[in-house]
């Protein structure tokens, strides 16, 4: 059966300036008949996002019945990206994409696992808000997502799981706050750490929207100077909170890499070096490929 959520990942990921067949999409996705993929491509539901009029035939021929113009629609959207077109036609040996190792890994990992979707992935339960998602991130440190659930419980039913709720709680009885979050472990030190957050998100940006209107490495610099917010977790907010392109290097990731022997140097910053200069800077894709990893790391 084919997946269309897997085509259209596949096919948003195609560079400008570059073309894809129906035949690579077909088999990046796992499909059996190009003629599918032809026709899930016509029901395009966002353009914008799938350029499916970077898809051709095997012999660089445009679609005569493209869905969003025509076949002139289709040759001037190319032409704008600055693929070289004669007729109907373009040169494969020029305009062809090929996606590289890293992305070929991507696609059997999603044709394995499937769409990830919103935190916390495959459906597992009710996909959490952003600031609930940043309070994770910090938790997490040093013990098991389990644990983390039931310290985020907690902040739930108290009612403060929001950034001004654990800021106003955090002036009023910090001791308080530590007994909420205590089955995550190390609580005297992460209820400091999630305080330390809030109290600065609500004093020098009021919300985390704020926060986040800040360009990347600045907001990175500012995360990075709060006590207990190291790479790994802040990058994790930057990614999944704020929807910015970082890709998170974590323990599944590095696992990840050292299995593939993608690289030898596990060295976080030459890591995230490595995924960002082979890969388009895309939040979505980010979030998806990170996951992947971590539900492919847990299945070892």
């Amino acid at each position: 059966m084919i997946d269309k959520k897997t085509v259209y990942k596949i096919t948003s990921q195609i560079p400008r300036g570059k073309v894809a067949t129906y035949g690579i999409i077909a088999k990046l996705s796992g499909t059996a008949s190009p003629r599918a993929v032809g026709g899930l491509l016509h029901k395009n539901p966002d353009p914008k996002k799938i350029p499916c009029h970077r898809v051709v035939n095997s012999k660089g021929e445009v679609a005569e019945n493209f869905a969003f113009g025509g076949k002139r629609g289709q040759i001037e959207r190319l032409r704008r990206e600055g693929v070289e077109i004669n007729g109907g036609g373009l040169d494969l040996t020029k305009h062809l994409w090929h996606p590289n190792q890293l992305f070929l890994m991507y696609t059997g990992l999603l044709k394995k696992y499937g769409e990830p979707g919103p935190w916390p992935w495959w459906g597992q339960g009710k996909p959490h808000h952003r600031e609930e998602i940043a309070f994770g991130a910090i938790l997490t440190q040093n013990t098991s997502w389990r644990n983390v659930e039931k310290a985020l419980e907690n902040l739930k039913k108290e009612k403060v799981c929001t950034i001004r709720g654990i800021y106003k709680m955090g002036e009023a009885d910090c001791h308080k706050l530590k007994t909420l979050i205590r089955p995550a472990g190390f609580y005297n030190q992460k209820a400091d750490y999630l305080y330390g957050f809030c109290k600065y998100v609500v004093e020098n940006a009021k919300s985390l929207e704020n926060f986040f209107k800040s360009p990347v490495d600045v907001a990175r610099e500012r995360l990075l100077n709060l006590r207990g917010i190291g790479k790994e977790t802040a990058d994790t907010i930057l990614l999944y909170v704020g929807d910015k392109p970082v890709f998170v290097i974590d323990a599944y990731t590095k696992r990840f890499v050292e299995k593939h022997k993608l690289k030898t140097n596990l060295n976080y910053d030459d890591l995230q070096n490595f995924f960002t200069k082979n890969l388009a800077q895309d939040v979505n894709f980010y979030q998806d490929f990170h996951a992947l990893i971590v539900r492919w790391a847990k299945d070892k």
